[in-house]
């Protein structure tokens, strides 16, 4: 009896290899793939190794690493200051003299702080500015995009620059209202909204549209100014647009001298850059929501802007400029200072995923997730989507259902080809393993019949998973 449970034990893990080995060639036809699951406790038996060190994309599955490097040197109570000084005196309700607005990168600074900023101005009885404005954006340098960012993209919130003056997420919402097949589609901003648009989009069939591979393209220009032209469909009444600022500067003045207005101050003077030194005085500042509600809202909603204002503050503290290389080399740093995680074999360019130039290993991801998994008390491990229940994946429709509902908790990542998926899940057995699926260099067909390919892949291997680990 103990000979036949010996040979059993022994002949498993070659059962479970020739399982999931099958699965895995299920994955879409010329894509590559890496795959990594391994137990948390000492009873668990399924453990895979397939592919770990291959370099693959991380999409937003970087993230991971950002948020654990942020939470680790800022700390979960640290918030992002934006503050007015003043140089100058008042003489009645004049002030004769300079304002300055201190940016730090603060991801969700907004209009209504910046009236509330300017409040404290009027409520000292000033109406009238003889001298200017000065807007200090000194706290990050560089590029406000990083390298392998797709210029496809640029126009569109998700890639929305990197900037200390960030303001309302940089991005602008519009829409595009059809007016029948044939016509010219109308475009809709909201007045107060400082941007730009000239359209020339036409409402066409889908068949059409196919035809003729018309597709909606927007064109930059100078400032924050833009140019839609191609088709959208006939099917939809209203097409929602979100816009990238691509000037935050320009769009700053702009909200500014709206505030100004809105609250009765005259600015004689101009809105000009600047940097603080010596003789500004405190008037008032506001302050971001603290970081451990930020790195909610970066895992939750894979919320690029935020990963990457958070990527280029970290060398910050160590008294560097703040720019996507600085920042990456501090991530670097702290990762491995703090987890033992080495990602020096990592080629990194950003703090979100979606430069098409970052490659990292599955084995990478795998290692910080058993560390925060013995680090559970951290914002960056409570903060992940749990499956069938929120975030990212509360809709996804590989895990959404029974038995996985529920059952995992992980970061997603898809950007150019790659969709990931790297966290944790709790197996029939009762035993919790982490998991890192890496799957690059997709391309499907552009119809196909039922559920998508991937889709029916990942549930696949995710339910084998569930019901042999």
């Amino acid at each position: 009896m103990l000979l036949r449970l010996f040979i059993l034990l022994l002949l498993a893990p070659v059962v479970h290899a020739q399982e999931w080995k099958k699965i895995l060639d299920l994955a879409p036809e010329g894509s590559q793939m890496a795959l990594v699951v391994a137990p948390l406790s000492t009873t668990g038996a399924l453990e895979i190794d397939y592919r770990g060190d291959t370099l693959l994309p991380p999409a937003s599955t970087l993230k991971l690493f950002t948020a654990t490097a942020a939470e680790l040197t800022l700390g979960p109570d640290y918030r992002f200051p934006t503050r007015l000084w003043q140089r100058g005196q008042q003489q009645g309700g004049r002030w004769q003299g300079d304002l300055l607005f201190e940016f730090t990168g603060a991801p969700d600074l907004s209009v209504a702080q910046l009236g509330e900023l300017l409040t404290q101005l009027r409520q000292q009885g000033v109406r009238e500015i003889e001298g200017d404005i000065l807007l200090d954006t000194s706290r990050f340098s560089g590029y406000d995009r990083a390298h392998g960012w797709p210029w496809n993209n640029l126009g569109v919130c998700y890639s929305a620059p990197v900037t200390a003056l960030t303001l309302e997420g940089n991005c602008i919402q519009a829409s595009l209202n059809s007016r029948g097949s044939g016509k010219p589609a109308r475009f809709f901003v909201p007045a107060h909204q400082p941007i730009e648009v000239t359209s020339s989009v036409m409402v066409l069939p889908e068949e059409q549209i196919e035809q003729q591979l018309c597709e909606l393209e927007a064109h930059l220009g100078p400032g924050n100014r833009y140019h839609l032209s191609g088709c959208i469909s006939d099917q939809r009444d209203v097409l929602p647009l979100k816009f990238a600022i691509n000037d935050p500067v320009a769009h700053g003045k702009a909200r500014i001298r709206q505030e100004l207005s809105r609250q009765g101050i005259v600015l004689r003077g101009d809105i000009v850059p600047g940097a603080l030194g010596s003789g500004w005085q405190l008037l008032a500042q506001v302050q971001s929501a603290p970081l451990a509600e930020l790195l909610q809202q970066t895992l939750q909603r894979s919320d690029n802007l935020i990963a990457d204002l958070l990527l280029k503050t970290l060398p910050i503290h160590s008294g560097e400029a703040g720019s996507f290389a600085s920042g990456v080399r501090a991530m670097k740093t702290i990762i491995q200072q703090h987890t033992g995680v080495d990602l020096h074999l990592a080629a990194l360019s950003d703090g979100s995923g979606l430069s098409r130039d970052n490659l990292i290993q599955a084995r990478q991801l795998a290692n910080l997730l058993r560390w925060l998994a013995a680090h559970s008390e951290l914002h960056s491990y409570q903060s992940l989507p749990v499956s069938g229940a929120s975030g990212t994946l509360k809709y996804r429709a590989s895990t959404r259902q029974p038995p996985l509902q529920g059952a995992i908790k992980a970061k997603t990542g898809t950007v150019n080809g790659s969709r990931n998926l790297a966290g944790y899940i709790d197996t029939a057995s009762g035993e919790r393993y982490v998991f890192v699926l890496l799957l690059s260099s997709i391309s499907l067909p552009e119809k196909f019949h039922g559920p998508s390919p991937i889709t029916a892949f990942e549930r696949e291997l995710l339910e084998w998973i569930y019901h042999n680990g």
